[in-house]
């Protein structure tokens, strides 16, 4: 019996055994694939929100706001509320 033999040999018992676990506990793992999809959904919802503030911080911090110049701005500058 080679190595490679032994090494298959276990990976499809332990494939076997998985297998009928999950016939036995199927509502256990659904459970699971469900949960684990809410939390890389909620997750990627966040990532994008994230981003969307972060370009919306560097876009505001190109404009010019009122006082917050050395030069005194003539007119043109931004009110913030």
């Amino acid at each position: 019996m080679t190595a490679a033999l032994a090494i298959r040999s276990v990976l499809e018992l332990a494939f076997i055994g998985l297998l009928l676990y999950g016939f036995l506990k199927e509502d256990k793992i659904i459970a699971f694939e469900r949960r684990i999809y809410r939390i890389l959904f909620v997750n990627y919802r966040r990532y994008k929100r994230k981003k969307l503030y972060a370009k919306m911080q560097k876009a505001r911090a190109f404009r010019v706001y009122e006082g917050g110049s050395p030069k005194k701005a003539s007119g043109g500058s931004v009110h913030v509320a």
